[in-house]
């Protein structure tokens, strides 16, 4: 009855743009469909996580990323990139999609239909 779906929000034109976003660095906060973001670059991957610690809500945007683990700058709770599980928590994790016209953020949604 109930299906998830995926809506998809465009945050950047082409990767010079969501490199852009880094400002240089490793991950960076960003802004899309009014949910605060992370954008990491790391192995030559690009992936979005929810910029929040599961643990006790710091921002992430000063952490660290070892072996495919975002880690927390605070207590250093590791969160893999991938899935975002870690530390007996869940990191919510976004897919991108790279298109012709741009780089998009997933956010999964529930519908009827």
């Amino acid at each position: 009855m109930f299906n998830t779906k995926i809506r998809w929000y465009k945050f950047a034109e082409n990767e010079e743009e969501a490199n852009n976003l880094l400002m240089g660095k490793t991950c960076s906060a960003v802004s899309i469909n009014s949910k605060s973001l992370l954008l990491v670059y790391h192995l030559n991957n690009y992936y979005l996580v929810k910029n929040k610690c599961p643990h006790q809500g710091i921002s992430l945007e000063k952490a660290s990323c070892e072996d495919g683990y975002i880690v927390c700058p605070w207590h250093r709770y590791g969160f893999n990139l991938e899935n975002g599980r870690g530390a007996g928590m869940h990191l919510e994790t976004y897919p991108i999609e790279i298109r012709d016209d741009g780089w998009y953020a997933g956010f999964e949604y529930t519908s009827l239909f």
